[in-house]
């Protein structure tokens, strides 16, 4: 219980920095300045799933143990590498994508997103590689320090009175980049010793389990994240924000969930190796239930009092918007049950079933998305999300509630990684 506690405060300190960061943007920010953020900080939320398909998924299958002996070593060594890899693109294309919308006169060209988008995935990769480690002490330590040097820096923009998406995003870049180095140094440094760079060949071994985990993710973001783009290059920033801004607050049910993944996998990981199959439905089952309660209480919570909310916290911005606040509690709460069946399915190694079941529903949201906006205009962006969230929720609890019987009714543990692929 009490690495469930620690994990629930990281995720709290972590809620506090981005709900801070997009309260304070809500309410002294012009709405373009914001929707602007909120473009960027959507993407950097999907290079870091592509960077947990290629790498991160690996270390969270394996049992928690000490990152200097084998074969965790081995495969740390090797994600390690890859990660590096991927981090060196992220920068690549990132001032490539600036320049190009800097040339295009749109508002979203700002130069800081360069340094934000790796130092973000930089600082998310060594979090999760803490709690793969089953170390979520770490993983909190780091998270504060992100927190203060953030709000450090968030500060002497508030001082400047320079509150735009370009100052934010500098001093978020500034945060993420620096504590993630501190952080990179310090978890991998007897990691290097003897180490023979040829050895990242072998990330091939793990390329077949990747190319689902991949199709997977990125159809889960395609699903969940499909909207702000949509919205962004059809209506512009100033629509985006709106939408973001009516979802800010439920925001704490998605970060929920992903705190307790983050710590169930290495429990689900065990039972599984234990063949406890009884215990990871239960499990599965009780806090899907819980998420859903939670999240319906909360967004209620929410929309009754929107007009203060809008009001006193707000600067009085996107009053009238409140009744979104119901749509996005509905795919707040479906969303959580996601997260929950999908962290069985990673725990049973089920990614091609799972990679199957994200792509059809993220098909059936583009297109729900793409034909509800014809109808009701950019907000009808949540209705669609809605739907393929929905029907991927269905999908993948008949997935893992087949499996379980399967595996219960041969009685035989599942350690040699085979399953789904």
């Amino acid at each position: 219980m009490s690495r469930y506690l620690i994990s629930a405060i990281e995720q709290a300190l972590w809620s506090i920095l981005n709900l801070g960061v997009n309260l304070l943007l809500i309410r002294l920010a012009a709405p373009v300045e914001y929707g602007a953020f909120a473009f960027w900080a959507n993407v950097g939320f999907v290079l870091t799933s592509i960077q947990n398909a290629l790498t991160v998924c690996h270390l969270q299958v394996l049992a928690p143990g000490d990152p200097l002996d084998a074969p965790r070593l081995e495969v740390e060594r090797i994600m390690h590498g890859v990660t590096i890899a991927y981090i060196a693109v992220v920068a690549l294309v990132a001032v490539g994508a600036v320049s190009l919308l800097r040339g295009a006169g749109s508002a979203l060209g700002t130069p800081a997103a360069a340094l934000f988008l790796p130092g973000f995935v930089l600082q998310q990769y060594i979090r999760a590689l803490a709690f793969t480690r089953d170390r979520p002490r770490v993983a909190a330590m780091q998270t504060t320090m992100v927190l203060v040097s953030a709000l450090m820096l968030l500060g002497v923009a508030l001082l400047a009175k320079a509150m735009t998406a370009e100052r934010i995003l500098l001093s978020l870049g500034l945060a993420y980049a620096g504590v993630g180095i501190v952080g990179a140094v310090a978890a991998t440094r007897r990691q290097w010793a003897g180490m023979d760079w040829r050895d990242l060949r072998r990330f091939g071994d793990y390329v077949r389990q990747s190319a689902w985990v991949f199709l997977g993710v990125t159809s889960t973001e395609l699903l969940t994240r499909f909207y702000a783009f949509v919205v962004a290059g059809w209506y512009g920033p100033i629509a985006l924000a709106s939408l973001a801004a009516t979802q800010q607050l439920l925001r704490p049910i998605p970060l929920l969930a992903s705190s307790w993944s983050l710590v169930a996998r290495t429990d689900l990981a065990r039972r599984r190796e234990a063949g406890d199959w009884g215990g990871i439905a239960r499990i599965t089952t009780l806090t899907a239930i819980g998420g859903v309660v939670i999240a319906a209480a909360w967004a209620l919570l929410i929309f009754a009092g929107w007009s203060l909310i809008s009001r006193y916290l707000f600067g009085g911005k996107y009053a009238s918007d409140g009744w979104m606040v119901l749509l996005w509690g509905l795919a707040a709460a479906i969303g959580f049950g996601q997260v929950v069946v999908s962290a069985a399915l990673q725990a049973l190694r089920a990614f091609k079933p799972l990679a199957l079941a994200n792509a059809a529903a993220s098909v059936v949201a583009a297109g729900a998305i793409l034909a509800i906006m014809q109808i009701a205009g950019y907000r009808g962006a949540i209705m669609g999300t809605a739907v393929g969230q929905m029907l991927e929720l269905v999908v993948m609890a008949l997935v893992l509630g087949t499996m379980l019987r399967g595996f219960a009714g041969r009685a035989a543990p599942v350690g040699d990684g085979s399953l789904g692929v």
